[in-house]
């Protein structure tokens, strides 16, 4: 590549230089893309090299007085790009140092000093073309061929017993120094991503899922201005130059992919396809995506996809590796409970799990990899907590056969790790989930019920005398008198259980059960605690139980309800009658969910499988008719069955309503909005009193995201 002329102003520093004639930054005689503003961040730190240059002076240079802009996101960004294009790390720095809330400064070297002078009254300095240094003649003696060939062969052979020996030697594990907490909303968290300088989360705030930032040294966090009600972090662009984002309605499983520009700019729907989960290759020019089983590849844009490989179950959290050869995600079997770490070659061959035998009943999830891909980084649940592991890479086929090793260790479940770009630090979540029962009254408002335990999934018997309930964070299944008194505890810790329903005599509670081994299915128990059993022996799922009222029969929800059409297996809604052990479908009730049996016995109420509708069936003429088009929450009948209740959900207007059944009047009762509602494994939780009063929980736990300090 020619040189530049004699008489142009380039200045060079390292391997760069800056010509300011013909606006071009190249690093060894390559040109290096610089857009406009980047360009002139950096023509004025060079012009100042040593020397702070002030924010105010960069706005001045930047944006004239009449620009309408949001100086300090524009300026990051300018920055950024600049050190993106300089290969340079804003926290260990070789060209361009931060002063926080002041300006930045210069400290790389100059090749000849500063050549910008910012005095209109002082000419450009000329910096002459370097003449190639000539080379040393060569030695007039010579080694024999024989002899070159023994040295050449010796050096080979150390090479390799130096390689050997590096990776068969016990692999440095890395160690957790210290912790920093990064924010402090307490809100619920999810899915950190970093472009080097930002975090970006997705937060539960107003009952509805943003997109929220907050700076890698911590701080105040902010909302990223979106179109969508709902939106997830999926991956961001290698260059930070936009998020990849996921959109979705109400309980749906698929999103659609939108990439969102940084810092500000108006989003683009990549193609028209909605996916599980999403990635850009790690050259940006590619897009993995998933729906069910199948893992597809397509352009950057989404444009063009091609079926890459098939694993037979539900696959989130696409990740490649920094060199671009491997795929990791998750395996989920909602049959098992299961979800294990797989990965395939990036051309979709040789898929198979990464942990096959680390994990009797795998609970892995969201791996990353440190910039330098030498570890992979996941969260695992194993005895009761959520913790982050690493997995220390194997390059080669005779490494030693390492296994992952713990980085935390309570008393928080930390999860969702994602490394700095630096590798210095690992950004995860840490929880402690608590929550508060509390009641709604027309005349007092909100007010604690029960003592405000931390309880939820709250169920009264018949007679009102008895309530069970789900302790939080425990997740066991518990009973008491309605007052609180007698507390007697059901379950134990091989099992977490939800939404408890007692038989019509009070002396049975059907409930939903996992344990390590399988995912949710249909229990019961006698109200004494004895003869703990299946509902359905060999089901593989079922959901939200309920008694008919004469308590011979139980309907549920015998399918992953929302699931894509290829995994959603089962009936869907079916009743289960206990005296024949026997169960048959209802009509039409395939994807539908959260089944509801009214008080006479007519009507089962049910939500569509994307939460957008109220459903019921009338068992008389075996028809379904719609009730409600709104984001619908938990279903309950009022106690003379006039009456349906239902709180919406994953929204941003968030409240309790409630719909007649003989003309279908609908009635918004209160506003949700000054709930912090607590979010559970089954989304917000809510029910009836016995006055049919609503009954709620608040969410009073500690979700932060925080620094692990890395040796």
């Amino acid at each position: 590549m020619s040189q530049p002329a004699a008489n142009s102003r380039v200045v060079r520093f390292g391997l760069y230089e800056l010509d300011l004639d013909t606006r071009e930054l190249r690093k060894s005689g390559i040109r290096i893309k610089l857009p406009e503003q980047p360009f002139l961040v950096l023509e004025m730190l060079l012009g100042r090299p040593g020397s702070i240059v002030t924010r105010e002076d960069l706005k001045k240079k930047l944006w004239p007085g009449d620009t309408f802009v949001d100086f300090d996101l524009s300026l990051n960004s300018a920055v950024k790009k600049l050190r993106q294009a300089l290969n340079d790390d804003s926290e260990n720095p070789r060209y361009i140092e931060t002063l926080y809330r002041r300006g930045y400064r210069f400290i790389g070297p100059l090749n000849g000093g500063s050549v910008i002078d910012e005095t209109p009254a002082i000419g450009p300095v000329v910096v002459p073309a370097v003449e190639p240094m000539s080379q040393p003649a060569s030695p007039s003696r010579s080694f024999s061929a024989p002899r070159k060939r023994f040295v050449l062969y010796t050096a080979v052979l150390l090479l390799l017993l130096l390689g050997v020996g590096f990776w068969l030697m016990p692999a440095r594990p890395l160690r957790v120094l210290g912790y920093s907490q990064i924010t402090h909303d307490g809100f619920a968290k999810r899915m950190i991503l970093t472009d080097g300088e930002r975090l970006y989360f997705q937060e539960l705030q107003g009952d509805h899922f943003v997109v929220s930032q907050v700076s890698v040294a911590g701080g105040d966090t902010a909302v990223i201005a979106t179109p969508f009600e709902n939106a997830f972090t999926v991956d961001v662009a290698a260059n930070g130059s936009s998020l990849l984002l996921g959109a979705f309605k109400g309980t749906a499983k698929s999103h659609e992919a939108w990439s969102v520009p940084l810092p500000s700019g108006p989003p683009r729907r990549l193609s028209d396809f909605v996916a599980d989960a999403a990635a850009w290759s790690s050259d940006g020019a590619r897009l993995y995506f998933s729906r069910g089983p199948d893992i597809f590849l397509a352009k950057a844009d989404g444009s063009n996809p091609q079926k890459l490989a098939s694993v037979g179950s539900q696959i989130f959290n696409l990740r490649p590796s920094p060199d671009g050869r491997i795929l990791r995600f998750d395996v989920v079997d909602t049959r098992n409970g299961s979800s294990a770490i797989w990965e395939i070659q990036a051309n979709g061959s040789n898929p198979h799990p990464l942990l096959p035998a680390w994990n009797i009943d795998p609970h892995e999830c969201c791996g990353r990899w440190t910039p330098d891909g030498r570890y992979f980084l996941f969260h695992s649940f194993r005895d009761g907590r959520t913790n982050v592991w690493a997995l220390h890479e194997k390059f080669f086929p005779w490494s030693r056969d390492n296994k992952p090793f713990q980085l935390t260790n309570g008393p928080l479940n930390f999860s969702y790790p994602t490394p700095s770009t630096d590798g210095k630090r690992i950004f995860t979540v840490g929880a402690q989930p608590r929550s508060e029962l509390i009641r709604y009254d027309s005349k007092s408002g909100f007010a604690p019920y029960l003592g405000g335990i931390s309880a939820s999934d709250l169920a009264f018997s018949a007679d009102g005398h008895w309530i069970a309930y789900v302790s939080v964070p425990e997740q066991q299944l518990w009973k008491s008198k309605a007052d609180g008194s007698e507390r007697r505890q059901l379950t134990f810790d091989s099992m977490a259980a939800a939404l408890p329903r007692w038989s019509p005599d009070g002396t049975q509670i059907v409930f939903m059960g996992q344990t390590p081994k399988s995912g949710w299915r249909a229990y019961l128990i006698a109200s004494d605690g004895t003869g703990l059993r299946e509902l359905i022996p060999g089901a593989e799922v079922g959901y939200d139980p309920n008694w008919s009222p004469d308590g011979k029969s139980v309907v549920l929800t015998l399918n992953d309800a929302g699931s894509p059409s290829s995994l959603a297996d089962g009936p869907g809604i079916a009743i289960f009658d206990l005296q024949s052990g026997k169960y048959s479908a209802v009509p039409g009730g395939k994807q539908s969910f959260s089944p509801r049996w009214s008080p006479d016995g007519r009507y089962i109420a049910a939500i569509s499988d994307d939460s957008q509708k109220l459903m019921l069936f009338d068992r008389d003429t075996q028809q379904w008719q719609e009730l409600v088009n709104l984001p619908i929450g938990y279903p309950n009948w009022s106690h003379d069955g006039k009456y349906l209740y239902f709180d919406t959900t994953l929204t941003e207007d968030a409240a309790f309503f409630r719909v007649r059944i003989s003309d279908h009047k609908l009635e918004r009762l209160v506003s949700l909005n000054s709930v912090r509602r607590f979010w559970g494994d089954l989304g917000s939780w809510t029910a009836l009193a016995p006055d049919d009063s609503p009954l709620l929980i608040r969410d009073i736990s500690s979700q932060e995201i925080y620094a692990l300090e890395l040796q």
